[in-house]
């Protein structure tokens, strides 16, 4: 799971309680169960991280809010919803479950259902997912760009088919020199070798896009001028693309709003979307491909 999930998922942690109270008078604080689980096409299947929540003024440690003993089952959905396979999971550590089947991997385009049972509580998790159709990424325009050049670096990939609807896709860009030596210039004016954690930087993503901000080629493939400000370090970088499923993208939109609501009336916070059913948290899936580029300095 990439850090930006990481940050949306616990900054939700404590939002979804602080939306749910009136500030008068708030209401008395429930815990709430939390899954994690996203699934990428053609990968093994995934562990599973299963939490509560904490009230608004408590900061969420996962160790400390880890939920043992549960009973996790994902489902393989035949095209009538039925269920076609079953994985069990196996709790390695406290409230971290992974699947006793190791050689499935996970099919693009199919359904997948999780549900969770408890063997002291009656509450049962349920969520869905339908893992998106694979891609490509065919080319760079090079393997080696100069940082702010004329010279726009292009992404070219396949289209993923995404029943009844435009596929939605997040850009990563992961570097392998992540030095303050090796920062771009707009970073390294407000980063802090003393104050800021470089690996908090070391992956960035884009928020989610969809097809029009692409250009569509004669072919049918898709080309992306990739921004100069999605570039944080020279050197080695690999640029990923990920098409999401539904869930990914409410939640991270929802979570967007929530953290910049620019476009909201005053007073006014939506709560964030997410798909778990008797709980809350994000059950989801990518397909994802990558291509690898050096980032030289002027």
């Amino acid at each position: 799971m990439n850090r930006k999930i990481l940050q949306l998922m616990s900054l939700a942690l404590s939002l979804t309680v602080f939306n749910a109270c009136d500030v008068a008078d708030p209401a008395p604080f429930t815990p709430e169960y939390v899954v994690e689980s996203y699934l990428f096409a053609l990968e093994p299947l995934p562990p599973l991280r299963l939490s509560r929540t904490v009230p608004f003024d408590q900061p969420y440690v996962f160790q400390d809010q880890a939920v043992p003993n549960a009973n996790v089952q994902l489902k393989l959905l035949d095209a009538s919803g039925n269920t076609e396979t079953v994985f069990d999971f196996l709790e390695i550590e406290r409230g971290i479950y992974t699947p006793a089947d190791t050689l499935h991997r996970v099919l693009p385009l199919r359904r997948y259902a999780l549900e969770i049972t408890f063997p002291d509580d009656e509450t049962v998790l349920r969520s869905q997912t339908t893992v998106p159709d694979t891609f490509s990424v065919l080319s760079a325009s090079a393997d080696t760009v100069v940082y702010l050049s004329s010279a726009q670096l292009e992404i070219t990939v396949t289209q993923s088919f995404t029943p009844g609807r435009q596929n939605i896709f997040v850009f990563t860009t992961e570097s392998f020199d992540a030095r303050f030596e090796q920062l771009t210039p707009t970073y390294a004016e407000f980063l802090d070798a003393e104050e800021d954690d470089l690996e908090d930087w070391r992956v960035r993503e884009s928020p989610p896009v969809n097809e029009e901000n692409y250009s569509l080629n004669p072919d049918g493939t898709l080309t992306l001028d990739y921004p100069w400000l999605a570039v944080v370090f020279y050197g080695p970088n690999r640029i990923s693309a990920s098409a999401i499923d539904d869930n990914i993208f409410n939640f991270v939109r929802s979570q967007d709003i929530q953290v910049n609501p620019t476009t909201l009336s005053p007073g006014e916070i939506p709560n964030v979307i997410d798909p778990i059913e008797g709980g809350t948290g994000l059950f989801g899936s990518y397909a994802r491909a990558s291509v690898d580029v050096f980032v030289a300095r002027q």
